[in-house]
C-alpha cells in the first residue's frame, strides 16, 4: 500500500510540474497589453466626445447661418415689395397706357435715341418694340402728339441688320414708309412719321432730337 501511495505522490508531482508557469516577462507583456488597450479606450472615448462636439458645433453654426439667410431674405422681399410700390406708383404717375398686357409711355421731351433708351431704362422700361401690325397700329393711334416724330427701339448699327434694342432680335415685322428703311450708315435709327404716314417708319440719324416712346413688360 506504501508503494502504491509513493509511485501516485511521484506522478502527482511530476504532473504538477509539467505545468506551464507565468514567467515575469510574460506576466509584463499581459501588463503592457491591458495598459495598451485601456489607453486605446481612453483615446476612442475622446475622439468621440471630440466628434460630437465638433458636430454639434457644425449643426449649431448652420442653424445660425440658415437663421441669417431668413432674415436676410425676409429683408429683401420686404425691400423688393417696397420697391414694386414705388414703381407702381411712378408708372400711374407718368401715366402708362395699357394694352394687351404691356405699357406704354409717351415722353413728352425731345431727345437724341440714345439717351431716349436710356430714360425708358431709368423709368423701368424699355424703348418700344413693336411685334406686329396691331400693336403698331395703337402705338401709332395713341400717340398725344400726332403731327411730330417719335422714336422707336429698331437700329441697324449694321447696315441693313435692324434689330431690337430691347432683347436684340432680329425685326421680322416692319412699317417702312416707301424709300426708306436703307438710307445709308449715317441713318441707324428708326422713327414714327406723321401725317399721312404717321403708322410708317423712316431710318434718321440717331442724334436727331424727337419725342420718343417706352414700353414695359410690368403692368398695373
Amino acid at each position: 500500500m506504501l508503494s502504491i501511495t509513493s509511485v501516485l505522490l511521484i506522478c502527482i508531482c511530476k504532473y504538477a510540474m509539467s505545468l506551464p508557469c507565468l514567467t515575469n516577462e510574460s506576466e509584463k507583456d499581459f501588463d503592457d497589453s491591458r495598459k495598451a488597450l485601456s489607453a486605446l479606450e481612453t483615446y476612442l472615448g475622446s475622439t468621440v466626445n471630440t466628434l460630437e462636439s465638433d458636430i454639434q458645433k457644425t449643426l449649431n453654426t448652420l442653424k445660425s447661418h440658415l437663421g441669417t439667410l431668413k432674415s436676410n431674405v425676409g429683408s429683401k422681399v420686404k425691400r423688393l415689395d417696397g420697391d414694386l410700390k414705388v414703381l407702381e406708383e411712378d408708372f400711374r404717375k407718368k401715366k402708362w397706357l395699357k394694352h394687351n398686357g404691356h405699357c406704354y409711355y409717351y415722353a413728352h421731351e425731345k431727345h437724341d435715341w440714345f439717351t431716349a433708351e436710356r430714360r425708358c431704362r431709368e423709368i423701368g422700361g424699355y424703348i418700344v418694340k413693336v411685334d406686329n401690325s396691331s400693336e403698331n397700329t395703337w402705338i401709332s393711334d395713341n400717340k398725344p402728339k400726332k403731327n411730330k416724330y417719335y422714336w422707336i427701339g429698331l437700329t441697324d448699327l449694321k447696315e441693313g441688320d435692324w434689330r431690337w434694342t430691347f432683347d436684340q432680335s432680329q425685326a421680322t415685322y416692319k412699317s417702312w414708309q416707301s424709300g426708306t428703311g436703307a438710307r445709308g450708315t449715317s441713318n441707324n435709327c428708326a422713327v414714327y412719321n406723321y401725317g399721312g404716314y404717321f403708322r410708317l417708319w423712316f431710318d434718321q440719324t440717331c442724334m436727331a432730337k424727337y419725342y420718343s416712346i417706352c414700353e414695359s413688360n410690368f403692368c398695373f
